[in-house]
């Protein structure tokens, strides 16, 4: 059953807009925005752990043939109101309010690949590596430092669905001492005297690191770095940006 509503100051009108707006807001309520039809398709026929589709949201104009499912409350807003709670110019006429449910840090302690990214401050770019990062079969993706929030409704857009596939967890040094005790090699990208990415043999535990747009890879990171790699380039290129640096890594590393 759908349930109309027609007034800007009706509260959950106001809540919508606070999701598509204020991190503290998602922070608070634990819970997230996500627009377009592909993504809360994948929501609704597919299992995902760590996130649950709560809610829908659809404009008076969506006219979609998509069966909605029954056990999901669906709020209808005149065209005008959805426009104002939706992040997205030209929005499909449909969002999902998504509950994200925290879990423990683990990883595999035999083999396994990670995605450690460093003070990425870029949403496009952080929903980028998501969606590489499960199109790679990465286990696990890990910010490390001051990280663009990840359910920005940029990051989420830019990961096109694919997060509900992605085990996301904050870490600080506490977890890479841990990783580098079970064995992993920290595996720093750099733009300079590093390895070649191709001719780096990789063993069977792996943390990829990418660093930030605009500093790198931190000090820190560096220091402990058990592998520095370098992706060559044409000399006509000075550098890539983040995201398509470390997808090109993480495909090689998949297939290495």
């Amino acid at each position: 059953m759908i349930r109309e509503i027609t007034s800007s100051t009706n509260p959950l009108v106001k809540e919508l807009r606070a999701l598509a707006s204020s991190k503290k807001a998602r922070q608070e309520s634990g819970t997230f925005i996500i627009e377009g039809w592909r993504g809360i398709k994948t929501l609704l026929e597919h299992e995902s752990r760590g996130y649950t589709l709560e809610q829908l949201v659809v404009s008076s104009g969506w006219d979609s043939t998509a069966q909605l499912p029954e056990a999901i409350e669906t709020i209808q807003l005149p065209e005008h109101l959805f426009e104002k709670v939706s992040d997205v110019r030209n929005a499909q006429g449909i969002l999902g309010v998504v509950r994200h449910t925290p879990y423990p840090f683990e990883f595999f302690p035999d083999t396994g690949n990670y995605l450690l990214l460093d003070n990425l401050r870029d949403p496009g770019n952080l929903g980028t590596l998501i969606r590489s990062a499960v199109g790679a079969g990465f286990d696990g993706i890990l910010l490390y430092g001051d990280c663009v929030e990840p359910f920005n409704p940029k990051v989420i857009r830019s990961t096109m669905g694919t997060f509900a596939f992605s085990n996301l967890w904050h870490i600080g040094d506490k977890e890479v001492s841990e990783l580098l005790e079970h064995g992993y090699d920290l595996c720093v990208t750099t733009g300079l005297g590093g390895n070649s990415l191709y001719e780096t043999a990789f063993g069977r535990k792996n943390v990829l690191v990418i660093g930030s747009e605009a500093h790198g890879v931190s000090g820190n990171l560096m220091q402990r770095a058990t592998r520095k790699i370098t992706i060559p380039l044409a000399k006509e290129c000075e550098s890539l940006n983040a995201a398509i640096a470390g997808s090109v890594c993480m495909f090689h590393l998949r297939n290495a």
